[in-house]
């Protein structure tokens, strides 16, 4: 789970014997300071700034940084905090990380998660969407496949939030030619050919939705990987059911990623699939045994 931030200004101003009143001098009110500690609010990066000089810490106290492959501090951290879906908290955590000394290539990476978190923060997917491209268009001197992947992917999606088509067409083609031509078959791949199948079914595209979503059970199965792989079967099955062109080895596909999804007790996806019966009468009995 991510850290709490407000636990651990609480815990620090403890420590150094401070009142909220004392922290909250010439930084906000006390009653921000006894919000921010109860994790209602989020401090902006300034405020938390601040905050870490008066209690003698750096900004990494708050996060619990680490370094991973010596490359970009706080790289867990920001995995954490997507898969979580905090984009609030980690909003702050990367404008702290913008304001220090990086490397370009730390660099690339946090404006990348910065445009991701904006999206949804501020809801404006344009200035994200201005942000990934500047990053798409900027000449590298290192190889991460795995980033440049990332990078075009978030592009796709927004520009398909804003009906852009074309433009999120090409930039998920881009996606996946990264993705081949650098051999990258693990769970930063299988993401992508899931998260634009995802809305390519909420969009009613449901070729193209089974399109991405075989791709990425393909991929799955050909090396080993079951992440996301009950959510793949999901989109496909449920695509092909929109269709109406569902066989009997989807069918079997469908009880298969049922199980699964049970075996991982993702509450979320079992109903989903759960809701598919009324479509599916005919799997009833499997899916019981299922059970």
């Amino acid at each position: 789970m991510p850290i709490s931030i407000g636990d651990k200004v609480i815990k620090r101003r403890k420590e150094v014997k401070m009142t909220q009143s004392e922290l909250a001098k010439d930084i906000c009110t006390q009653s921000q300071v006894s919000r921010i500690e109860k994790n209602e609010i989020m401090p902006s990066s300034e405020t938390l700034f601040l905050i870490a000089n008066k209690l003698n810490v750096s900004m990494d106290y708050f996060f619990g940084v680490e370094k991973l492959n010596n490359t970009i501090r706080g790289k867990k951290i920001c995995q954490d905090y997507l898969e979580s879906r905090e984009f609030d908290t980690l909003e702050v955590f990367v404008d702290a990380q913008l304001q220090t000394i990086i490397s370009d290539y730390e660099y690339r990476y946090f404006n990348w998660v910065k445009a991701v978190c904006s999206a949804y923060t501020s809801k404006d997917l344009l200035d994200s969407i201005q942000r990934l491209e500047e990053l798409a268009g900027k000449d590298i001197n290192f190889k991460d496949a795995e980033l440049e992947a990332s990078i075009y992917n978030s592009l796709a999606i927004f520009y398909r939030d804003i009906n852009e088509l074309q433009k999120a067409d090409r930039a998920i083609e881009k996606a996946k030619y990264i993705i081949k031509s650098n051999e990258l078959y693990n769970e930063t791949a299988v993401k992508v050919y899931y998260q634009y199948a995802r809305l390519l079914m909420m969009s009613n595209d449901y070729h193209r939705c089974i399109e991405f979503a075989q791709e990425g059970i393909t991929m799955c199965l050909d090396n080993n990987i079951m992440y996301l792989f009950d959510r793949l079967l999901y989109l496909y099955c449920g695509a092909k059911q929109d269709i109406n062109s569902i066989s009997d080895r989807d069918k079997d596909l469908f009880i298969l990623g049922y199980g699964l999804a049970k075996i991982k007790n993702e509450i979320g996806l079992i109903e989903l699939y759960e809701q598919e019966l009324t479509a599916f009468k005919n799997l009833l009995p499997k899916m019981e045994e299922a059970k």
